[in-house]
């Protein structure tokens, strides 16, 4: 998960040469937005990627493996078969993978969750694998429940999240971590688990990091857990700027709301909104955020992200001053161009004035891959907002959840109609 410890300067450093390299292999502009230039400039990305890094379920490969299996779902729809080299590729590695997911101390390692209920969603009722990636999601689901409900007294532990140890962290970026995954395998959509204790959990993780529940205590560890049963008021929400913080550290501050973060968030709200088909059962807390209320917000943070995007027509990595870093950052933009066509599809944003957005945004970003796949202008982890870019070759760093993104972003614009304007 991004850090902002480390060195501006030293991303730089290492950053300029991929950027260079990036500007030699150039693609050329693809064109006309059609289905086709669509299906395959992310098809090449999606046959780039190598999942050379360890642990493979880690944070950065989950988009790339959700993007695999949501492009190959739509694939398969407009031409069967050609979607399932992606959909094998992603059930490869989600279910030989050796990673110890059974003991999950952190957000980060669950992300691929998502990944997996997709997949669950849609392999056939009787495909064998489609338990073995429910028994995937044990470790997970431990994680998820301790870490929201249980304090170092109720539940020793090690180690906690205070100091570099355990326990809730509030970071805007949990939401697509935790969020998405609790709420699909809560729900009855789609031939989908309908697991109670997910459900439960999906409201609790979400309603936790919009609304402060955090305990009144002086022990750090144990006002990590968010136990209070009432609202205290807003914790990462920004209702004025409709934007979400970081982090509790950084409210009230109106300057450091950051795109890439703010795609995690947005993403992950409008997942589980449409998720969230059955109400609250947990009892934790006297009230929670329900889908209405996420839809709501969603919509005006929508609204926000049209004023301010670069002038390329994407999104930076400052969205509360798109001047600081005047082209647009690739994973900031493809998370929220994803955010925006998903809105449209499910029909809680206006098709006319994010469609546009979304396609101009699409258009922006397939002019970042080059004619080998690769991606340019991500933001490397540890920066936060901040205008160091590189490329998805990079071989310092993994950058796969940028050419994940691109992959999300994809598979949902080719959901779009014939309106849309493509062809």
């Amino acid at each position: 998960m991004p850090r902002f410890s480390r060195s501006l300067v030293l991303l730089l450093v290492i950053s300029l040469p991929a950027a260079a390299a990036s500007k030699r292999r150039a693609a050329e502009h693809p064109g006309a937005l059609t289905r086709d230039a669509i299906v395959a400039t992310a098809t090449r990305v999606a046959d780039r990627v190598s999942l050379s890094y360890d642990p493979r379920l880690h944070w950065e490969n989950a988009p790339y493996l959700d993007g695999l299996v949501l492009l190959g779902e739509q694939l398969e729809l407009h031409s069967p078969g050609a979607g399932a080299p992606l959909i094998e590729r992603a059930a490869t590695i989600l279910l030989d993978s050796n990673d110890a997911i059974e003991t999950v101390y952190w957000g980060d390692g669950t992300a691929f969750s998502q990944a997996a209920l997709d997949l669950y969603r849609i392999l056939p009722p009787g495909d064998p694998r489609r338990p073995a990636l429910l028994e995937k999601l044990a470790g997970p689901m431990s994680f998820a429940e301790h870490a929201i409900h249980d304090t170092p007294a109720s539940a020793p532990r090690n180690p906690w999240w205070v100091d570099g140890g355990y326990g809730v962290r509030f970071w805007q970026d949990d939401l697509y971590m935790v969020v998405p995954w609790l709420a699909s395998y809560g729900s009855t959509h789609h031939g989908l688990p309908g697991n109670e204790l997910a459900r439960n959990l999906a409201y609790e993780w979400i309603e936790a990091y919009i609304h402060d529940h955090r305990a009144d205590s002086t022990d750090a560890r144990e006002a990590a857990v968010p136990s209070a049963r009432s609202r205290r008021g807003p914790l990462l929400w920004n209702e004025s700027l409709a934007l979400f913080h970081h982090s509790p550290e950084l409210i009230g501050d109106t300057q450091f709301f950051w795109g890439r973060g703010n795609g995690w968030a947005l993403v992950a709200l409008a997942r589980a909104a449409d998720s969230l088909d059955l109400p609250y059962t947990g009892g934790r807390y006297d009230q929670v955020t329900g889908a209405g209320e996420l839809h709501a917000m969603l919509a005006s943070a929508a609204a926000s992200l049209l004023a301010r995007r670069t002038s390329d027509g994407g999104w930076g990595a400052y969205l509360s001053d798109p001047t600081q870093c005047p082209v647009a950052e690739t994973s900031a933009t493809a998370l929220l161009t994803y955010f925006l066509a998903l809105g449209v599809n499910e029909g809680w944003l206006d098709r006319e004035v994010y469609t546009a957005a979304a396609t101009r945004a699409l258009a922006l970003l397939m002019r970042r891959v080059d004619a080998q796949g690769y991606v340019a202008a991500i933001q490397p982890p540890n920066v936060g907002p901040g205008c160091a870019t590189s490329t998805s070759n990079d071989p310092q760093v993994n950058l796969n959840y940028g050419p994940g993104a691109f992959l999300l972003a994809a598979a949902e614009v080719l959901k779009f109609d014939d309106g849309a304007g493509l062809r």
